[in-house]
């Protein structure tokens, strides 16, 4: 099976780049905001923060390699959760000057790209200051809210294949060989193996909606000042349909490891979104494999993504030490303790 079969397009592709300049002139022209461009660091798409004389923005260039239906779904889901939860603090999309949500362009290799202009959230990125429980609980809280605000969300493209949806994880076995590490590639195939024992029978029973999918430290916004605020949440790009689970799951990986007792953090995660949401037993007793899986997932796509496009190593291996110190720690935890540990933090005692 080749890797053109199993990776997303979208992370395959490179597309022409836009410049500072010609990102100006299409705030300006497309949607009536004028200010100077300044790229920030993308996995897929190119983005721009645009900074006027009062105002700054964001604008989001898709790569040509995304489905023009899957940017549609993105977007509308955005605006459910606005209108659904309007309090919660996420980017506005703002309209073009014709009053759309979007607009399209053709780059310099005639590719058609969509273009939307997002407000800019107020804070510093979760991955830039030291995390402790306020912040841990804030993740937790926001992103139980978030996926009640989806709850009941639809569109067409919500189960497009994306590489980052850990009920695709399987179909990554063909990267193992990449892992230059040997404990590195044993911890991650021992993951899977624990994916496809547990977790994908498992899957038809479980809950399932539309969710963030990525809620990393880098896409939450938190208050410069003690104690932390949860002060927003974007990123909206790897968003799909699949078990509710998967979402918490997601948020904790990020955060496996950090102290002296390897899940205090997810803990901490994992009871301030059962406050908000709920889990079910099944869903604290796959939480453990979940999280394993994710860990895996990122050391996998990082390390093949990375010697494919050397450019933007940096960028793309940002989360693999974390991800690599994760796994580690959790292969010292047995599985049966993790997930009684998941069920008495949510009341659903064995």
């Amino acid at each position: 099976m080749s890797s053109s079969q199993t990776i997303s397009s979208s992370l395959m592709s490179t597309a022409s780049v836009i410049s500072g300049e010609q990102a100006s002139y299409l705030a300006a022209h497309l949607f009536g905001v004028h200010g100077a461009a300044t790229a920030l660091k993308g996995e897929r798409d190119q983005n721009f923060l645009i900074t006027g004389e009062h105002e700054r923005f964001v604008l989001k260039i898709t790569n040509p390699a995304e489905d023009r239906s899957v940017t549609d779904f993105h977007t509308q889901a955005l605006l459910h959760v606005i209108k659904s939860d309007p309090t919660l603090s996420v980017p506005h999309i703002l309209p073009t000057v014709e009053g759309a949500t979007e607009a399209v362009l053709t780059d310099d290799d005639g590719n058609a790209r969509v273009v939307r202009l997002i407000s800019f959230l107020p804070g510093v990125m979760a991955a830039t200051v030291a995390s402790d429980k306020d912040v841990r609980s804030g993740i937790g809280r926001v992103l139980a809210r978030f996926d009640l605000a989806l709850k009941g969300f639809s569109h067409p493209a919500a189960t497009y294949e994306l590489s980052w949806d850990i009920t695709q994880a399987s179909r990554l076995r063909h990267l193992l060989p990449e892992v230059e590490k040997p404990e590195n590639r044993q911890r991650a195939e021992a993951a899977l193996n624990a994916y496809d024992r547990f977790v994908e029978p498992a899957l038809p029973s479980l809950r399932k909606q539309i969710i963030h999918n990525d809620l990393n430290p880098y896409n939450v916004f938190v208050s410069e000042t003690l104690p932390r605020k949860i002060l927003g949440v974007i990123d909206f790009g790897d968003m799909i349909h699949a078990p509710l689970i998967n979402d918490l799951a997601i948020a904790s990986s990020y955060q496996v490891g950090g102290e002296a007792d390897a899940l205090q953090s997810v803990c901490e995660i994992a009871g301030a979104y059962n406050e908000v949401l709920p889990l079910q037993a099944q869903e604290c007793d796959l939480l453990y494999d979940l999280i394993a899986t994710r860990l895996a997932m990122t050391v996998l796509i990082t390390e093949w993504r990375a010697r494919r496009f050397p450019e933007n190593k940096t960028y793309i291996l940002k989360n693999h030490p974390a991800a690599v110190q994760g796994l580690a720690r959790l292969a010292d935890i047995p599985r049966a303790d993790a997930q009684g540990r998941f069920r008495r933090l949510c009341g659903l005692e064995r």
